[in-house]
Parts: C-alpha cells; sequence; structure tokens
C-alpha cells in the first residue's frame, strides 16, 4: 500500500478521530479504574469489526491481519489520565478532577485510527497486528499486568512499538 495513499484515507476520519480525542480527554480517568474509556473504546472497535479481549486487570487487546503468513507487531496506546484538574477552559475540558496532561487520550484515538486502517486493508496485512490498550502507565503498574495476563503470546509478540 502506497504511503500517500493511506494519508488520504486517514485525512478522510480526521474530524472523527478529533471527536474521539475530545470525548477521551473530557472524560478522563486513572489507573485501571476505566469504566467508561474501555466501553468507549471496545465500542469503537466493534463497530469496525474487531473482536476485542481483555487482558489483565483493565487492557484491551485486539487483533487485525493474521490471513497471510508473518510475524506478530505490536502497536500500544495508553489509556490513563492523572489525578489532577484541569484548568484549560477548553470546551472539551475534563471536569472531574482528572486530566489528560500526558496526551493518553490522543494515545488512544491515534491508536483507533491506526485500528481503522488497518482494518481497511486487513488482507493486505503479512502477519498480524495486535492493538494494546494499556491502562495505569502513569502508575507503571499496566503493561507489567498485562504482560502477567499473557499479552505476548497468543499470537507470541516479535516485535512492539509505542510513542509517548
Amino acid at each position: 500500500m502506497e504511503c500517500n495513499k493511506l494519508l488520504q484515507e486517514a485525512a478522510i476520519f480526521e474530524q472523527e478521530l478529533v471527536q474521539m480525542r475530545r470525548y477521551l480527554h473530557s472524560h478522563a480517568e486513572t489507573g485501571f479504574d476505566l469504566p467508561e474509556t474501555l466501553a468507549f473504546v471496545k465500542e469503537k472497535l466493534s463497530s469496525m469489526g474487531y473482536e476485542t479481549k481483555d487482558c489483565g486487570k483493565a487492557g484491551i487487546v485486539a487483533l487485525a491481519g493474521g490471513k497471510k503468513p508473518g510475524k506478530v507487531f505490536l502497536l500500544r496506546a495508553d489509556m490513563d489520565a492523572l489525578p489532577m484538574k484541569e484548568e484549560s477552559g477548553e470546551s472539551f475540558a475534563s471536569k472531574n478532577e482528572k486530566m489528560h496532561a500526558c496526551g493518553h487520550d490522543l494515545h488512544t484515538s491515534m491508536l483507533l485510527g491506526a485500528a481503522k486502517l488497518l482494518k481497511a486493508h486487513e488482507d493486505e496485512i503479512c502477519g498480524t497486528v495486535k492493538l494494546m490498550f494499556q491502562p495505569s502507565e502513569e502508575t507503571f503498574e499496566g503493561s507489567k499486568n498485562m504482560i502477567d495476563a499473557g499479552l505476548l503470546e497468543n499470537p507470541k509478540v516479535d516485535a512492539a512499538l509505542m510513542i509517548h
């Protein structure tokens, strides 16, 4: 797939991603206590045609590809916020004494955008892309919890990438 074509496809749903990020930003949750975030991410993934799997205390995993042989590549996004009051004045500001000050709302939205592109091109994927939506990054507990719950197996992950 040509990179420019993927960028053009992504541009088509740019405003959808902006709205996702603003929703997540205004509904900030911390640690492993992410009921609204989890419901939102699962609904978005399901609407794209993904089967989601709970992983650990509050993680979500979904798979793209797998129809052609190849390696397993993991993409990670953090979902949790910090326990602090937002005073930005933005229309989508969090009002619950929790705030996405580190951009995890953006991380989650970006991975949902990648999931949408991957699903649209699923038949072209050699191997599998494992999508990891991680809780509790701010307390350094979420990834270990998900790894202990089997994140890196079934299918076994060969390489991983995340943005922070």
